[in-house]
């Protein structure tokens, strides 16, 4: 079919950040396939001269000219704006467009937000329609070889392979089985006839109160959550009937709700649904090999409407200003009060969704290597189930962004850090001071018991004596030990670079061994950011003697490892010669190498963020625009002002970017007020200065 195959060529897929109106799932052509199938199959110059034929009703007839008057009104904004044809809607002509038409501001929601939630609303609209009107017609060529139509039960039957009704009254009757219908196609696996389809539109409006309060309703909607299979398929067809916004209105004001960013690829409700689908296929065993702590969760999962519930609502509050999930689990708590569901599994819901960002932020934001961090962390999780629920939720959550947002690296800090809390929370394992230095004398032992098999024992114990406690329970034995290997041509030269694999995690490490001085991590960032690489953590270590270990994950800027010897060897020289003193990051980074993030109309305030809670530093989070030099601004000052970076996470959400550092001052210690509030200043001028 000619739309099928376009829609493969453009993607599948209502929602593009940039969509092309015309060709895309929902554009125009959609609207252009619809007219001319009708003139063809039914022998009408006009589109409404299929509403006395009984093929469109009035309704429809109306939806249909709307649509395609505003897709027209915004291409030819497009043409206008471009000079040419041009039918990709930029970011861009989003924002001039969104101006141009009247849309502003409002709190919680920008202009282009707006006009891009109209957008997406009209496309599906275009979407529901054609699917309609394209399956009834294929079911009529279909229905002319064979109609295959048997009774299901009540007033649901079998007509050509999908479910219908026996009359246009049977919802007006008993608005129950609207509801009925959706558990009888995902008990039966069976798609709904269009015609029927047609029909739960044309009654939406008996989803009122009444119905919602309904306890059999309600329990045949958690029937639906509780399902072994095509949970997350009829979610969608309830939405695209839509029949889940009117059940819960909640929902329905986040249909078309957009971010305007490069990271949020969907719209909220299709974000939303597509988590439920990736708990779905988690639970179907699909990923066993790359998440079998997540998949051996969710298959042990009795009561999966909770968590089902808690993705539903996660971010039910978008758009409604900032603190969505604080906001999100007062709705989330109403809603389900609303269902009379029982108060612990409310609360448990409401308590995920106000915390369903804490997981993915202290795995890519915090250190979690660090005993404080899992100690504070834990303590907000509080249990072994919230823990549990809380990473699937997580996962799916982070799978459903968009195309290239999960990798094996974030997969891999998930994972380390759901087991050093289960520990924590199973075990009741509590890092002391005393327990810290303790597990840092095995953790050396255990690397000295590695190395002393294939090495000399006595270098193995030099070389470990060196460094300080942290810097054990920072790494794993194995990890310890790689470390020693790669010094080993340390007395030939004082500087040592060493690029490894680490394919679990899509990345490469990167260890810089060199003499300790300040504004070393501002020079290596510099030096990365002048070579293309992208710096995913980093782990900042001193050595008794004066020595300085650095460890990195870097990947290239389309986010992939740093593999071919060609690359690495320019990496090596450019790091070398900036170590050494031949020549400044600041004269590198005058022509930023290519490839870099394109420029685009995004407003992202820079915005600083303390987090004092831990002993022994003073955690800063910096969130800006994405641009080159950015890291080696940030360092650069903070070498200036003598404060010492212990470690680095570096998170990229599209054109936003997150920096975490964990600081202390020149004496060890933790920035007080006043130094804070210096540093603070500096970094804000430092960034604003970036082009």
């Amino acid at each position: 079919m000619e739309q099928s195959k376009r829609h493969e060529r453009f993607g599948a897929s209502l929602y593009y950040l940039e969509p092309n109106i015309k060709e895309n799932p929902g554009g125009l052509r959609d609207l252009h396939t619809f007219a001319w199938i009708s003139k063809y199959r039914y022998q009408v110059p006009r589109i409404q001269d299929l509403i006395p034929m009984g093929i469109i009703t009035q309704e429809e007839f109306e939806n249909f000219k709307s649509c395609r008057a505003f897709l027209r009104r915004v291409r030819n904004a497009l043409h206008y704006m471009a000079g040419r044809r041009d039918d990709r809607l930029t970011f861009a002509h989003q924002v001039a467009i969104a101006k141009e038409f009247g849309y502003q501001d409002q709190p919680g929601m920008l202009a282009v937000e707006r006009f891009m939630r109209r957008y997406y609303r009209v496309a599906r609209r275009v979407g529901h329609l054609s699917w309609i009107f394209l399956r009834k017609y294929q079911d009529e060529h279909r229905e002319v070889l064979v109609w295959d139509r048997h009774h299901l039960e009540d007033t649901f039957e079998v007509a050509g392979g999908k479910i219908s009704v026996t009359s246009d009254e049977v919802f007006v009757q008993k608005p129950i089985r609207i509801m009925r219908l959706f558990e009888l196609a995902q008990r039966n696996l069976l798609s709904i006839h269009p015609d029927t389809m047609r029909l739960i539109t044309r009654n939406l409006h008996l989803i009122n109160r009444e119905f919602r309060a309904d306890p059999r309703i309600t329990a045949i909607f958690l029937q639906m959550l509780n399902g072994k299979r095509a949970v997350a398929w009829v979610l969608r067809r309830m939405n695209d009937a839509g029949v889940l916004g009117r059940y819960i209105p909640e929902f329905g004001r986040i249909i078309g709700q957009t971010q305007h960013d490069m990271y949020h690829v969907f719209t909220v409700d299709e974000h939303t649904i597509l988590a439920v689908e990736s708990l779905r296929h988690i639970s179907s065993g699909k990923f066993a090999q790359e998440l079998p702590i997540a998949t051996q969760l969710m298959q042990k999962l009795n009561n999966p409407a909770v968590l089902y519930l808690a993705v539903l609502f996660h971010d039910i509050a978008k758009g409604l200003g900032s603190g969505h999930q604080i906001r999100g689990a007062v709705i989330a708590r109403k809603i389900c009060e609303r269902m009379e569901m029982p108060s612990n599994d409310v609360e448990m819901i409401a308590w995920l969704v106000e915390n369903h960002l804490i997981f993915s932020r202290t795995a890519f934001r915090r250190d979690i290597n660090d005993p404080e961090t899992l100690a504070s962390f834990a303590k907000q999780i509080g249990t072994v189930r919230k823990l549990n629920l809380l990473v699937l939720l997580t996962v799916a959550d982070i799978r459903a962004v968009g195309p290239g947002v999960w990798n094996q690296w974030k997969g891999n800090l998930l994972r380390q850090l759901y087991e050093r809390s289960l520990d924590t929370l199973d075990k009741g394992i509590i890092f002391t001071p005393e327990e810290i230095a303790q597990r840092a004398t095995i953790l050396k032992e255990a690397t000295f018991n590695i190395l002393s098999r294939d090495h000399d024992p006595e270098r193995v114990r030099r070389h470990l004596d060196r460094f300080y406690p942290d810097y054990f329970t920072h790494y794993d034995p194995e990890m310890l030990a790689e470390h020693f290997i790669a010094l080993q041509s340390v007395e030939e030269s004082p500087l040592v670079i060493v690029f490894k694999q680490a394919p679990k995690i899509n990345a490469t490490r990167l260890l810089v061994y060199t003499p300790d001085h300040p504004g070393l991590m501002a020079r290596i960032s510099g030096s990365l950011a002048a070579s293309g690489a992208n710096i995913l953590s980093a782990d900042i270590t001193t050595t008794k003697d004066g020595m300085a270990l650095d460890t990195f994950l870097i990947q290239t800027q389309n986010g992939e490892p740093i593999e071919t010897r060609e690359r690495q060897e320019r990496i090596e020289t450019t790091l070398t010669q900036v170590l050494e003193g031949k020549i400044r990051p600041s004269i590198l980074l005058a022509n930023p190498p290519p490839n870099r993030l394109r420029r685009q109309p995004f407003e992202i305030s820079f915005s600083l963020e303390v987090d004092d809670s831990l002993d022994t530093f003073t955690v800063i989070e910096i969130t800006s625009l994405d641009r080159p030099g950015l890291l080696f601004a940030i360092t650069r000052v903070l070498q200036n002002q003598g404060v010492q970076i212990r470690a680095a996470k570096i998170a990229t959400y599209g054109e936003r970017v997150v920096d975490v550092f964990y600081l202390r001052d020149m004496f060890g210690l933790k920035l007080d007020p006043r130094k804070l509030h210096t540093v603070s200043g500096l970094l804000q001028q430092a960034v604003d200065k970036l082009e």
